[in-house]
């Protein structure tokens, strides 16, 4: 018997991965996802490479996409990243055409995070989707006295996400998803369960997201590779999914149903 073409092999696996691809493709075509990049630093050369792969083919598939990435210097290298895989990435601020706007302007920095947003005017955002653009948005907004100042970019995502009525927010963060009190991983949770048992102020804000008609939130790690694609266009899952509760109801029943008689973990079904 002749040995298997590790060539023919490797191929057949590309083709199925692309044919279990399909669907969910088909699925998200012309819906919006929010990501909001919380690193500051590039971080891991190989994790940053593939997220702009990843996001300029999520974008060329037909998902419109916003980015908000906190980085400064870094939102310039992730458009021109985007670009040069083949996406069509534009930098913006939030001060630009004054999308953003808050109520007053922080004293510095450091408090950002009490800055609130008192006005977004998505307008801009609907003009570069119309023309194939994926922005990358920089946090910033401007004040009542024409200042611009610093936003707390968990805010400004989830802000985003809300108005665009996204279906998706997707948060990447230096850690594998949401944690109980022991560590533990948190697989599903729905807006109620994170606003009961997580006292940190950023993630208040993704379940106040699903309350204004985000779809799903999922908490995910940057330092991951491919983690984007995997977590929209596959059943791995290796992150946290925040549901609206009604819906986390249903799927947490349904989960249950299918598994029963099942040695299988019932949180890493999809």
């Amino acid at each position: 018997m002749n040995a298997a073409n590790p060539a023919s092999a490797l191929g057949k696996q590309q083709a199925r991965v692309l044919a279990e691809a399909l669907p969910y493709i088909h699925a998200y075509h012309g819906k919006t996802f929010v990501i909001d990049y919380v690193r500051r630093s590039a971080g891991h050369p190989e994790a940053w490479n593939t997220f702009g792969r990843d996001l300029a083919l999520l974008s060329l598939v037909g998902l419109r996409l916003v980015v908000v990435h906190r980085g400064g210097v870094l939102n310039a290298e992730l458009v021109s990243l985007i670009n040069r895989h083949g996406g069509r990435a534009v930098g913006l601020t939030g001060a630009d055409g004054g999308f953003l706007q808050v109520r007053a302007a922080p004293l510095t920095e450091q408090y950002a995070s009490a800055v609130e947003i008192a006005r977004i005017d998505p307008a801009l955002l609907h003009m570069h989707f119309a023309h194939g653009f994926l922005p990358v948005v920089r946090p910033l907004g401007t004040a009542p006295d024409g200042r611009v100042c610093p936003i707390e970019g968990s805010h400004v995502a989830a802000a985003i996400a809300a108005h665009l009525k996204a279906a998706k927010l997707i948060v990447m963060r230096d850690s594998a998803g949401l944690t109980d009190n022991r560590g533990k991983r948190l697989h599903r949770l729905s807006a109620s369960e994170v606003e009961a048992s997580m006292p940190d102020a950023a993630d208040l804000t993704l379940a106040r997201a699903l309350r204004s008609g985000v779809g799903a939130v999922h908490v995910v790690d940057a330092r991951r590779p491919e983690v984007l694609l995997l977590e929209i266009l596959t059943c791995d899952s290796r992150g946290t999914l925040i549901l609206p509760d009604g819906v986390a109801g249903v799927v947490a029943r349904s989960a249950q149903y299918l598994s029963r008689g099942s040695k299988g973990n019932e949180s890493e079904s999809c």
